[in-house]
């Protein structure tokens, strides 16, 4: 399969990018770090089944040129996996509206941008599939999180909708909603304390690997992974 993954230059997204590159699938990836691009390991054998492309997902217009520059490279795209996102640890009260704000148009509209540069596409072939990273969040209440979960909740809202307007179109909706998994979004000191017992990214990205595998009359709704000993 050829897919598109964003926010894949580090955690989950890149993971899945490294795992996906060793199952043998074309895999492009954005991110706004190029740099960090470049880190994403692919061993020469699958080299040439790696695109790069610097990305920020809030501009629907960046995003939707995107979209046309991997149709152009790898000839068509069946998966857009929406993993971008951004987060800030604070009450309500100290998050400020800019704050607010960059994780609403990241975690959300970036999603929405998305699925608009690719929906037309995937409705002309009557094929394609969207897969969005959610999280735990929108099922369970966490302080300090309320713009993270208020932005996750609005993902879940939206795939559910999507995926019923499209089912009959042949296009898959798939919601990935992860529990505490080790990245660099969580502060030093939370990794440091729960860092044992959360989710490896390899852990989801192997799951996200294995949905690809389903049968094409089998449509995959909705993952929730949590840690063995539960949530944080």
């Amino acid at each position: 399969m050829n897919v598109w993954i964003t926010g894949a230059s580090k955690g989950i997204g890149k993971a899945i990018a490294e795992e996906l590159l060793r199952e043998g699938h074309k895999v492009a990836v954005s991110a706004r770090n190029r740099e960090l691009l470049d880190d994403i390991a692919v061993d020469t054998a699958h080299s040439d089944s790696l695109y790069r492309v610097p990305l920020d997902v809030v501009y629907f217009d960046r995003t939707n040129d995107t979209a046309k520059l991997i149709i152009e490279k790898f000839g068509s795209l069946d998966v857009l996996i929406n993993n971008a996102g951004v987060t800030e640890f604070k009450p309500i009260i100290e998050t400020s509206i800019e704050e607010f704000n960059e994780i609403i148009d990241v975690n959300l509209k970036g999603v929405v941008n998305g699925v608009k540069a690719v929906l037309p596409y995937m409705v002309e072939r009557r094929k394609g599939w969207i897969v969005n990273i959610i999280s735990v969040t929108v099922n369970k209440v966490f302080t300090n999180s309320g713009a993270y979960a208020s932005s996750k909740a609005g993902v879940l809202a939206l795939t559910n909708v999507l995926r019923e307007e499209v089912r009959d179109k042949g296009i898959k909706v798939t919601s990935i909603v992860p529990g505490a998994t080790e990245t660099e979004m969580w502060p030093d000191g939370v990794r440091k304390k729960y860092g044992a017992r959360m989710m490896h990214v390899d852990d989801v990205a192997e799951v996200v690997a294995s949905i690809l595998r389903t049968p094409d009359n089998v449509m995959m709704e909705e993952i929730t992974l949590r840690p063995q000993l539960g949530d944080l």
